[in-house]
């Protein structure tokens, strides 16, 4: 027990204090946590809606670069948020 690190030792004693409860239907447990994670996953998404002339651009170039059209208008925003990308006058 020397060689727990402090989180484990709080988790130890935990269990051992009997803090812990089971559940009476596991299956349905992983399905309410394994949703709550998908829900959460979610929230880091943005939706963004484009004309058929800009979505069949980032098409053409993605395919052009060899890239996937997620990672290539990801990888636009990021150079754009950073400054690397700037308007024309």
């Amino acid at each position: 027990m020397s060689n727990l690190n402090q989180e484990e030792k709080d988790l130890l004693n935990s269990v051992e204090n009997d803090e812990w409860q089971p559940i009476d239907d596991i299956e349905q447990a992983k399905v309410k946590y394994q949703n709550y994670a998908k829900n959460q996953l979610n929230l880091n998404n943005i939706e963004v809606t484009l004309t058929l002339e800009d979505r069949e651009k980032i098409n053409k170039l993605a395919t052009q670069l060899g890239k996937s059209v997620s990672s290539f208008t990801e990888e636009i925003l990021h150079k754009y948020l950073q400054g690397e990308l700037i308007e024309k006058p």
